[in-house]
């Protein structure tokens, strides 16, 4: 395995490992294809178009969440979704032009592309289930009041002309959910919305679907999702992210010096708020894969930063740690180089990918110009 080539990486980087992020996608695809899903890559998660020629070949295009991730978004060259809560009006023409299907929340929100819409444009409603399979508030986009999308109730007064002007519906309900979720999604979406499908010729039905866990099973959903396909005759699409990048990502750290303050606490030169925020807003613990565990020597892992929070956790290994070690964490493929920031003036980790034919190729690396050309 590349980890024994550890103590040559630079520090700290994020590395991606292009020959896992390759057969994460193959494999998708090929399940994919069998339930006839068509696969989109949301980019608020992976956000990295040099990432692209190896992921090219088994998805339909992009889903950004703004006009960045749109421009990004469409080096790809494939179809370009684009959903927000609200545009500005000044972005409108740009969107038109590089956006193939573009998303309202609300049918307000269609009038200000009105003299800017191309024929390619595709045009589609954000719908809200009001099913609220994710235990978490923060996450929930069918929370009561929520911004996102029209209930049933909502859209029954929504005026008629508008459809002939939209050909598709997107819905955005899950997170880290299950195959049985994903089929209560469905069927909540035909229960609530079926008067309106015939109206339509594709629907997206979002991302958030665990697709790589072990008890993820297609057959939980088949029968809905044939539902959606036969009876209604529309193209379905996900959006799926975290579960496309999983395994494939790493970040490279060192240890710089080791405290005792009752218990060992290696102090590395990465921190959580810079460079796996995520992690510290779920409060989840990210895998170490090298050095391996062990249950001699037991250490907290902390950040650089100021931030008394700033603890990836307590982890234990077969020897000491020392300064100069090197700490590689696993899962950190999605969200990291979306939400890394430079908290305390921390550098930006390098990026770099890894397979077993080319080894390391530098992606980007970061320093002082970069963090001054955002704040002077």
């Amino acid at each position: 395995m590349w980890y024994s080539l550890a103590e040559h990486f630079p520090s700290p980087c994020y590395i991606i490992d292009t020959d896992k992020l390759s057969e994460n996608f193959i494999t998708i695809k090929k399940e994919a294809d069998k339930a006839g899903l068509s696969l989109l890559l949301a980019m608020k998660g992976f956000p990295l178009a040099k990432a692209f020629s190896f992921i090219s070949p088994y998805i339909d295009g992009v889903s950004a969440s703004g006009l960045f991730e749109a421009k990004l978004g469409s080096k790809l060259g494939k179809e370009v979704h684009i959903h927000t809560p609200a545009y500005k009006k000044e972005d409108a023409e740009e969107i038109a032009d590089l956006c193939s299907h573009i998303v309202f929340n609300t049918p307000r929100q269609l009038e200000l592309f009105s003299h800017t819409a191309t024929s390619k444009n595709e045009f589609a409603l954000r719908l809200n289930p009001e099913v609220s399979i994710v235990k978490e508030a923060v996450y929930n986009p069918c929370v009561p009041y929520s911004r996102f999308g029209l209930t049933k109730e909502m859209l029954l007064t929504v005026n008629g002309g508008f459809f002939e002007k939209n050909s598709g519906f997107h819905i955005h309900a899950l997170c880290g959910s299950s195959s049985k979720d994903f089929n209560t999604l469905i069927s909540r979406t035909i229960e609530q919305f079926a008067d309106w499908l015939p109206y339509v010729s594709w629907i997206n039905l979002g991302g958030g679907q665990a697709l790589t866990e072990d008890d993820f099973d297609f057959a939980d959903f088949a029968e809905n999702l044939n539902i959606l396909h036969s009876k209604y005759h529309l193209k379905t699409y996900i959006e799926p992210c975290e579960y496309l990048v999983m395994n494939a990502g790493f970040l490279v750290t060192t240890v710089l010096d080791v405290v005792h303050n009752e218990k060992d606490i290696a102090i590395l030169d990465a921190s959580l708020s810079c460079h796996a925020l995520d992690v510290l807003k779920n409060y989840y613990q990210l895998p170490v894969v090298y050095p391996q565990a062990g249950k001699a020597y037991s250490s907290l892992l902390a950040g650089n930063s100021c931030l008394s929070g700033d603890i990836f956790g307590e982890y234990s290994f077969s020897a000491p740690l020392k300064p100069g070690d090197k700490i590689i964490f696993g899962d950190m493929g999605s969200y990291s180089f979306a939400q890394m920031n430079y908290f305390n003036g921390i550098n930006f980790p390098a990026i770099y990918f890894y397979s077993k034919k080319n080894c390391l190729q530098k992606i980007k690396s970061f320093d002082y110009k970069n963090y001054e050309a955002i704040y002077d």
